[in-house]
């Protein structure tokens, strides 16, 4: 047994990732070999164990549903099961490692469980049937869907600069919020075309060009664009489409890609710091929001981590489902 769960060690090793199941895996096959002369009840592990060997900070999240095995974890694991076999026929191994789930009625002391099976490496020509099946799913995949999941409040984790701003994870604005809101950015866009109008105007006087004036010319242009993209489409952009993403600026630099989100109450604005992901119907890695461009310009798509070109979905913030994107 040993032997097999160092197949598992090794076979992550060689496929180096940041993903969350590649992650659990490793936790899972380190946590194993530490038991691995011991019988298989011994080495079954809870999901609030395997997080903690994990080492990640999950904030207030359920580990169970961190871990989410039958919508994450476990098509994270099927859709590499034909690599670790040939990984482990390669070795000269006749059981290769096999990720399971121990799950219970419930009841005190009755914990569902995970832990790694040896099974029997499949012979060549079995395998090769094997391996059909994912490629005749893929082709299938245009009927495939991402259920999109929703981060718990202040799970994200915001920046120090942001850290004031969203103590609870959203920012409670009043209509006389907006309002100052509005008027802090008319005066920074203001402050940006006076400044701009005051270079040309020193510009306008006809004398020899100078570095000094070169420099000033490309402020002209410069200061009122960085304050439009940097400060005021941001805003604006989350007011019409209600969700943005969330500058890097904004969240700790491990987070992944995150979103501002706008909800609308009567006078009440919320804005809330939240990541929206999906386990990937084709490969089980994690969905994550980003830009559609160029593609879908003005859009946020859910990327595959591992696959962010090809496995591509649209996104709903209502129905929290998107469909593959398939290029035409």
């Amino acid at each position: 047994m040993r032997e097999v769960i160092q197949c598992l060690i090794d076979w992550l090793d060689s496929e180096t990732s940041d993903e969350k199941g590649h992650r659990i895996l490793r936790a899972l096959a380190h946590e194993s070999l530490k038991k691995a002369d011991f019988d298989e009840s011994k080495r079954r592990f809870t999901a609030e164990e395997i997080v903690a060997a994990v080492g990640d900070s999950i904030g207030s999240a359920d580990p169970k549903k961190w871990i989410d095995w039958p919508g994450f974890l476990k098509k994270y694991c099927e859709t590499r099961e034909g690599q670790i076999i040939e990984f482990a026929r390669k070795r000269g191994l006749t059981h290769y490692p096999k990720p399971e789930r121990k799950s219970t009625n419930g009841g005190p002391g009755k914990l569902t469980t995970f832990y790694i099976k040896a099974e029997r490496v499949p012979e060549i020509i079995e395998d090769e049937q094997a391996i059909d099946g994912p490629q005749i799913a893929i082709s299938n995949a245009a009927d495939l869907k991402a259920n999109y999941q929703m981060t718990e409040l202040g799970e994200v984790k915001p920046s120090w600069i942001a850290s004031w701003l969203f103590r609870d994870g959203q920012i409670k604005l009043r209509q006389w919020h907006v309002w100052c809101l509005l008027g802090w950015l008319a005066t920074i866009g203001g402050l940006a075309v006076l400044i701009a109008y005051a270079g040309w105007l020193s510009l306008s006087e006809p004398r020899s060009v100078t570095t000094r004036d070169l420099t000033l010319l490309v402020s002209i242009f410069v200061i009122p664009y960085g304050a439009w993209v940097t400060i005021i489409k941001p805003w604006i952009l989350l007011f019409d489409d209600r969700i943005v993403l969330a500058h890097e600026l904004f969240i700790k630099i491990h987070e992944q890609s995150a979103q501002f989100e706008l909800l609308r109450d009567g006078d009440l604005r919320v804005v809330r710091l939240v990541r929206y992901s999906a386990a990937c119907p084709i490969c089980g890695a994690t969905v994550y929001l980003e830009k559609g461009e160029p593609d879908y310009r003005r859009r946020l798509v859910g990327r595959c981590y591992e696959s962010p070109r090809e496995h591509v979905f649209s996104f709903d913030r209502i129905t929290r489902c998107g469909r593959l994107l398939v290029d035409r």
